[in-house]
């Protein structure tokens, strides 16, 4: 009877603890002001997506898709390389450089 009674306190004692803990969680969230949301938070963020997508729409890339082409190319020429690749290759290679106006242009769809 003792061994119940200490694992019922035990019980009440977490669930007392548990509620405690989500009244002050509660208490903390609502203090916060969405003023986080105005300002330059988001620029650094920003700065490091707008250099990744100047590296891979820049020289380095225009480079390397002229290479991946002409090497698509020739394998296709050799007869060494599935059609299916070949179409797979220019299509990524289309969406990597074209990303940027496709992307514009399905959020202006949306937005009318």
């Amino acid at each position: 009877m003792q061994i119940v009674f200490k694992t019922s306190l035990k019980r009440a004692a977490r669930r007392t603890a548990t509620i405690l803990s989500m009244a002050l969680l509660t208490t903390i969230l609502g203090q916060i002001t969405p003023a986080f949301a105005a300002g330059d938070v988001f620029q650094p963020i920003n700065s490091v997506f707008t250099t990744l997508l100047n590296f891979m729409t820049g020289t380095f890339a225009t480079t390397a898709a002229t290479i991946a082409c002409a090497a698509v190319g020739y394998l296709a020429l050799t007869s060494r390389i599935p059609w299916s690749w070949c179409f797979s290759i220019i299509v990524g290679i289309a969406f990597i450089f074209g990303g940027s106006q496709l992307v514009s242009s399905m959020s202006s769809g949306l937005s009318n």
